[in-house]
């Protein structure tokens, strides 16, 4: 009798271990059903992410295209925002911008003379400090200051060691009529005729029904080569029309007639 007794327990211990053995598949198979779900939504939560990001970047290219001036204000702002970083800016100014596209016109300047085509130049008028910058090696080449005579002293003018007639003028050029590729000619015959001339920016006026060329010193310091560019231009030197946007960052805005 205690050899059956035994039996049983055995029986008993062996039922029991087995249906332990039973339920695990069950619980693993739960487990991988779960982990399953949650791969397919992080997958899908990435995909979606991914598309939203690249169509949001999508449709801020559309618009830089479609409004070069904002381009432009938005490459002045991470050009002052990198150099900012390797020296000490004038506070509370924003610099007038200038791009370098023809060295040889400012070779005989030592503030340039390590200065290559595609560098930048920040001038702060108030503070009466320009800086030197090189995009591509990210560095700052040269700090040198501006010396403004008195206002007495005839058309206000400026000097890194020389007049500010031989530093960079920013130029921006609308092209009010419905001749197309005005803009771009009128580059290239303002920068032959005058070589501190630089055209960042090139885009239609609000209208396109101007008679006249315009000629307009956007910031009050540049009345020489404002009235040179006219000059050369045969238009008038004025003040910003109404409908016309002022652009950022720019010295001298033309804007063109069919005169």
């Amino acid at each position: 009798m205690p050899a059956k007794k035994e039996n049983q327990t055995d029986s008993q211990s062996v039922f029991d271990h087995s249906d332990i053995l039973t339920s695990k598949p069950g619980t693993s198979y739960l487990n991988k059903k779960k982990v399953t779900l949650a791969c397919i939504v992080l997958t899908a939560l990435f995909i979606f992410g991914m598309g939203l990001y690249y169509y949001i970047q999508y449709r801020h290219a559309q618009n830089l295209l479609k409004n070069p001036l904002l381009a432009l204000e938005m490459q002045q702002e991470t050009i002052v925002k990198n150099v900012s970083k390797l020296t000490q800016v004038p506070p509370g100014e924003q610099p007038t911008i200038a791009k370098i596209s023809d060295i040889t016109k400012l070779q005989n300047q030592p503030f340039f003379q390590n200065a290559q085509n595609g560098d930048f130049v920040l001038i702060y008028t108030k503070a009466k400090e320009a800086i030197l910058y090189d995009p591509v090696s990210n560095k700052v080449l040269r700090v040198g200051p501006i010396l403004v005579p008195s206002p007495t002293a005839g058309i206000p003018q400026a000097a890194l060691g020389a007049q500010t007639s031989n530093l960079p003028v920013s130029v921006a050029i609308y092209n009010g009529t419905t001749v197309a590729g005005l803009a771009k000619k009128t580059e290239t015959k303002i920068t032959q005729a005058m070589k501190n001339v630089t055209v960042i920016t090139e885009t239609n006026a609000a209208k396109q029904d101007y008679t006249q060329t315009v000629v307009i010193d956007l910031k009050g310091n540049n009345a020489a080569t404002a009235s040179q560019i006219a000059s050369v231009l045969h238009g008038t030197v004025s003040s910003l029309p109404s409908r016309e946007v002022k652009p950022a960052n720019v010295d001298v805005l033309v804007i063109l007639g069919e005169k």
